[in-house]
């Protein structure tokens, strides 16, 4: 039975998916910008422990890497085995945490008390960090497998370059300028958008089912794959959104990048390390917050108890 192989437990999940409507696509975006109403305490305090251990984790493995790679005395084959090892340890890492992290949202949505620390709440439960890093790891395999059938078939040129760049990359040889798109780019972006799309929701689903809904890997892809291909129009005004969120985004970032930039020639350089580098770590502290807050919105209404109550509407955000 694959539902007893112990702390990994592939056994099934009890929940059903279920389909929403387009406008879904929307409000996953709008709920994530909203989430910090709540409890920004447990919620930017539990992301900013999230990016601390992740930063720490990936320097610490970085630098094994470094050790690792002068003592094989820079065999590529080598290198790129331990190169696999190292972006291993950090995907173990991340799904653990992301355990914790989803688990918090989900107090935090339920009224329930939550703390930043809880983040790390995917370390005192094995089991489901186990799940979580099983379920992560298969799913990385067959979006890879994915993307190479299908870049393949319908975009050779563009696969043929890439595994040649790749092994020059390889090999330690200089890259030849590129004086044009590789044939084949086009189609190759659209089958990779689609399919890095279709897999975000099969991991927001899937790990919202492990951290929350306590299901095995087994039932996790089953319910990830079943709710993803039940709101393909969703997902697809969700990508549509961000697109524009992202664009808009861009504008305003480059428009205060400018600002600081200005105003740093004309008081000094310093400028650009008192205000520059805490805007840059609040951005990315926010860009993770709406990241897993989508995740957590997906789960919850393709496969969870439902929207939560509303919150006031004079503090919330409207897209």
């Amino acid at each position: 039975m694959l539902g007893a192989i112990g702390w990994l437990d592939f056994g099934d999940t009890g929940m059903t998916t279920r389909a929403v409507g387009p406008g879904a696509g929307i409000e996953w975006l709008k709920q994530a910008f909203n989430l910090g109403r709540s409890n920004p305490q447990a919620i930017f305090g539990g992301a900013a422990l999230l990016l601390a251990t992740l930063a720490a984790g990936a320097i610490g493995l970085s630098l094994v890497l470094v050790l690792l790679s002068t003592a094989l005395d820079a065999d590529p084959t080598a290198s790129l085995a331990v190169s696999l090892v190292v972006g291993l340890g950090i995907a173990m890492l991340m799904a653990a945490m992301m355990v914790g992290y989803l688990r918090l949202l989900h107090a935090v949505e339920q009224g329930r008390p939550a703390g930043a620390g809880d983040v790390f709440a995917g370390f005192t439960d094995l089991p489901a960090s186990g799940r979580a890093i099983g379920f992560m790891l298969l799913l990385t395999v067959a979006q890879y497998v994915l993307v190479i059938g299908l870049v393949s078939m319908f975009a050779h040129e563009f696969g043929a370059w890439y595994i040649d760049s790749l092994k020059a990359s390889m090999a330690g040889q200089a890259a030849e300028p590129m004086t044009a798109l590789p044939q084949g780019f086009g189609t190759a972006f659209v089958l990779m958008a689609a399919i890095g799309l279709f897999a975000y929701a099969v991991q927001a689903v899937g790990l919202g089912q492990i951290a929350n809904g306590g299901a095995g890997i087994r039932g996790a892809l089953a319910d990830g794959v079943a709710g993803a291909a039940k709101n393909l129009l969703p997902l697809l005004v969700f990508l549509l959104v961000l697109l524009v969120a992202g664009l808009v985004l861009m504008l305003v970032v480059g428009l205060l990048a400018a600002i600081v930039g200005v105003i740093a020639n004309l008081v000094g350089a310093w400028l650009l390390l008192v205000v520059g580098i805490p805007l840059y770590l609040g951005f990315l502290l926010a860009m993770f917050v709406v990241m897993f807050g989508v995740m957590y919105f997906v789960w919850r209404d393709i496969c969870g108890e439902g929207e939560a109550p509303a919150a006031p509407a004079d503090d919330r955000i409207e897209l």
